[in-house]
């Protein structure tokens, strides 16, 4: 009798342990090569090219850690621990500084997240950029605006309902007094349907005071586009506007007019030459108003895949600013002189686990 209880109870466990598995998967990519910018202001107004290790051009170094457990009933616990690193000196800004995060999924609901996650202008812009958020790509002439993780968030990502899914995310200011203070709002609705992408967004985001004071990092965002795949062509287009406030906005390195109004539109196309081939062309045109001026930039590239976890890529871009307007051709990094073209272009391979 007592070994049938034991039996029993060995058996009892075993199912509690199936029906509530945990699993924990770790996983990370390297990105690293060489890069070169030429015509970059210097200190006494002159210009110079630079040379230098690639480390984030094409996509970031990270590694990360996700866990799910099975709760029953089609309710799971998830977590996420994400880092960004810099392949060229294995030095990061901090610990899980993209993903921090835990919280509940229901297979027919959704999953909401509680803690540091990536923003949702990063990954929906993600999948309406033909470069795929590299340096030279949607981020370059909106000052990185649309990357990086949004801190104290409150994230939530919809089931899929006939094709249709929205995000919803909110992040706290923790101040005191003053709810809009650091505070961050955001939403957007996609449609997917075969070969069709569709997705619109709006963020919100507001400085230590709770006001719309910087065009890049304490502004309005609204942003559409979409991709659609033609046989071995993949077609992308967009456009995105960001506001700040006239009365508050404040004149900075990137905005040196106190300009509150960043217009840009984009077109592009990801060709698959082959299995492992894929070319890569774009234009991005912004417009920024009290006396910004405009900024073009074209870009070509290709990514050649040695396996589904090794690729080789080579990206080559050209920045044509128009009036006083300085964007570099790479993302936040040696401008030229205002008005001045630059070029840029970076190579490397890439390794994910």
């Amino acid at each position: 009798m007592l070994s049938k209880r034991m039996g029993m109870a060995a058996v009892m466990g075993l199912s509690i342990g199936v029906a509530h598995a945990q699993s924990v998967t770790l996983y990370g990519r390297v990105a690293a090569g060489v890069d070169y910018v030429d015509h970059v202001a210097t200190a006494n107004g002159q210009s110079n090219d630079l040379l230098r290790f690639g480390s984030n051009q094409w996509g970031i170094s990270m590694w990360g850690l996700k866990g799910d457990e099975d709760l029953g009933a089609g309710l799971h616990a998830v977590f996420n621990l994400e880092n960004m690193f810099t392949s060229g000196t294995g030095v990061s800004d901090g610990l899980f500084n993209r993903y921090a995060v835990v919280g509940l999924s229901g297979s027919s609901w959704g999953t909401i997240l509680f803690g540091r996650a990536m923003s949702l202008t990063d990954g929906e812009g993600w999948a309406i950029d033909p470069t795929g958020m590299q340096a030279m790509g949607l981020e370059t002439l909106v000052y990185g605006r649309n990357w990086g993780p949004r801190s104290n968030a409150i994230t939530f990502n919809s089931a899929n309902f006939g094709g249709f899914a929205f995000r919803l995310q909110t992040g706290l200011g923790n101040e005191a007094g003053n709810f809009r203070a650091n505070h961050q709002m955001s939403g957007s609705v996609s449609y997917t349907n075969g070969t069709l992408d569709v997705r619109a967004l709006y963020e919100e985001l507001r400085d230590s005071n709770g006001k719309l004071s910087n065009l890049y990092s304490a502004s309005r965002e609204y942003m559409i586009g979409g991709s659609y795949k033609m046989g071995s062509a993949k077609l992308y287009a967009g456009y995105s506007l960001i506001t700040s406030s006239g009365a508050d906005t404040l004149a900075d390195a990137a905005n040196p007019t106190a300009a509150t109004r960043n217009q840009m539109e984009w077109l592009g196309i990801n060709y698959q030459v082959s299995v492992p081939l894929q070319l890569i062309a774009a234009v991005y045109h912004a417009n920024v108003n009290h006396g910004g001026g405009s900024g073009t930039l074209g870009v070509i590239g290709a990514d050649y895949f040695l396996s589904k976890r090794t690729t080789l890529y080579a990206t080559f871009g050209s920045m044509f600013n128009g009036g006083s307007a300085a964007f570099p051709v790479e993302v936040s990094d040696a401008p030229p002189q205002s008005g001045h073209s630059q070029q840029g272009a970076y190579f490397g391979v890439v390794h994910y686990f």
